[in-house]
């Protein structure tokens, strides 16, 4: 892909969009279903476990752990480069009584701790999210088969 640049490679998804859009949306689908029912039909909680997922696979400490040691739910709390409340609320646009909300409830069922004004995984939610991975790896896979099919060799 070394002579496709960031623009080229765009304007070329833009331009078969119509031909692609049903191999791109179809996975995304997927993930939001899979996510959403993760947690009760609430698409405000997927939003917020989203962003601590974001902030949590930016750490250099997290990208150290192996698969392994995540799905044996060996590390108690996941380390995470800080996200909390307000944080959540001002990327995402939700009000803060909404993330507030989210995240307390999703404290109460033992997927986030609270570490200071930092908002955690836990070894349990962690585990419990592997069907929205498994949807994250395969939209990856996907959108990876589709567009290599469009550009070709």
């Amino acid at each position: 892909m070394g002579q496709w640049t960031d623009a080229r490679l765009m304007d070329a998804i833009r331009d078969h969009y119509p031909v692609v859009a049903a191999e791109l949306l179809e996975p995304l689908l997927t993930f939001l279903t899979v996510a959403r029912d993760l947690v009760g039909g609430d698409s405000d909680k997927v939003v917020v476990m989203l962003v601590i997922s974001v902030r949590t696979k930016q750490s250099p400490d997290f990208v150290k752990l192996s698969n392994e040691q995540l799905d044996r739910g060996e590390i108690a709390i996941l380390p995470s480069l800080g996200v909390n409340i307000r944080s959540i609320a001002d990327s995402t646009g939700m009000p803060r009584e909404t993330v507030r909300r989210k995240v307390a409830e999703l404290v109460a069922d033992g997927m986030l701790v609270r570490v200071g004004k930092d908002v955690r995984y836990t070894a349990a939610g962690y585990i419990a999210v592997a069907p929205a991975r498994d949807a994250i790896e395969v939209l990856a896979m996907r959108n990876f088969k589709t567009v290599h099919a469009l550009l070709g060799d």
